[in-house]
This record gives C-alpha cells, structure tokens and sequence, in this order.
C-alpha cells in the first residue's frame, strides 16, 4: 500500500528544511482533491490552516487550527443540537443532550475524519510524525474541528448545515437507549479516568463460546471483567460497577 503523498513530502521536509521544500508541500494536488471528493468550498490557505496541528506550526512557524478548532466545536454543537430538535421534538432535555453527547465526542469526530481521509493531509511536526499521531483519536478529531470552523467561516450556514449533517448520520440511526446508557456509563469512567491518571479506560474482549469475556483497564490495572451476552452490554455493565466501586490505584 502507498504511503499519502502529504507523508511523503513531510518527510522530506523534516530531512531538508527549506521553503521550496515546504512550498512543494503546500502545492500537491491532494489538497484540492480531497476539497472537490467532498464537494467542498474552501480557499487553500484557509483549508491549509485547519490543517496544520501545533507541532507543525511551532518548527515551520505557519498558524496552526486552534482557533478554527474552537470555532468548528460550538459550530458543530448548533449543527448537532438543531438537528436533533427537528428529529426528536417531543423528546427532554436531559436525553437531547445525552444524544448529543453520544454523537459529538472524541470517538465519534474521529471516526468522521477517517471516513473522510482526513488522516492523510493532516500537517504535524516530526516527533508527532514518528508516533503516527496524525491517526490518534484526538488529532482527528481537533482537525475536524477545524475544518468545520473553516468551512463556517466561508460558506453560507444552510449550505453548512447540509454538507455537515450527512457525516452523523449512520450515528444518529443508532441512538437507541441501550446505546445513550452504556455511552453514558463509560463516557462518566472515561471523563473519571482522564481527571485522575490523564488515561482513557481500556476495553478488552474475547470470545468464550457465543459470550464474551470482557475486562477494563484504567491506568494499566484492571478494575472489573465478567462474561456477558455482548461486548457493549459488558462494557456498560462494567462500566458503571466501576463507577460505583470506586477506581483502584
């Protein structure tokens, strides 16, 4: 399989620093490509910003997505919230925002970015390179983020709308209660987890017979495991045994 042509030049722009290095980078066509795959309309510097993780910007000094990052989470809040206003409109607040939650988190926007390929352009600095974060749930999920601050910022909001709400589709389909309460359990042990050790849990499951043995992990200890009917039910249950039990050190 061929590596990404964006990999390739940053390669090469980690071994050679110098503009024309940079510029050919800056110049490859998989940029517009991806922009007219999508059907997206964007000017390159800005879509080339939305791009470029902080790593890369602190050794090639160019302005990194922080702040197309911060705009595209509260503009995909609206996106989201609206949408599911028009799609559930006799259901409480307390399950909207439950739903909301199950669709726009980390997971959720980083699966989004990969459908899209977005882990093949992302710019990021070399050690951040070497360690392939440009595929970690975080990064992706940061630059899609970004895109769709960049996006906000040069398109009408309708247009936005409708481009943006395809991408969450497949997700919204399976908001069933089941899934919002074992979302709900682990999203808890995880914000539980990231507060005390700085670590997401870590869901473990093999199959014994038609069950599954199913173990978490937080900060490389194990915290609870059963045999359950299914991973997801497993993973709520345990989830919310460890909640209540407390986390061991």
């Amino acid at each position: 399989m061929s590596r990404p042509q964006v990999h390739i030049h940053l390669q090469e722009l980690f071994e050679e620093r110098t503009l024309e290095k940079k510029q050919a980078l800056y110049q490859l066509g998989d940029f517009s490509t991806f922009l007219s795959t999508h059907h997206l309309k964007l000017t390159h510097q800005r879509f080339l910003r939305s791009l470029t993780h902080s790593s890369f910007s602190h050794e090639f000094g160019d302005e990194d997505q922080e702040q197309l990052e911060f705009l595209g989470d509260a503009v995909v809040d609206l996106i989201v919230s609206e949408d599911l206003l028009k799609s559930f409109p006799t259901e409480k607040e307390g399950i909207l925002s439950k739903k909301r939650s199950a669709l726009v988190n980390e997971k959720s926007l980083a699966l989004i970015a990969k459908d899209l390929g977005l882990q093949d352009l992302i710019l990021v600095g070399k050690g951040e390179f070497k360690k392939n974060a440009f595929i970690s749930d975080a990064i992706l999920a940061d630059t899609l983020e970004a895109l769709i601050g960049a996006l906000y910022l040069e398109n009408k909001f309708e247009e936005l709308k409708e481009k943006i709400k395809p991408w969450f589709q497949s997700m919204k389909d399976d908001l069933t209660q089941d899934h919002l309460e074992s979302f709900d359990a682990k999203s808890k042990l995880q914000e539980l987890s990231l507060a005390r050790f700085k670590k997401l849990p870590v869901y473990l499951s093999s199959s014994v017979g038609d069950e599954f043995q199913v173990q978490v992990l937080v900060n490389d200890v194990l915290q609870a495991e059963g045999i359950f009917s299914s991973k997801k039910k497993g993973e709520k249950i345990l989830a919310e045994k460890i909640i209540n039990q407390g986390l061991k050190d």
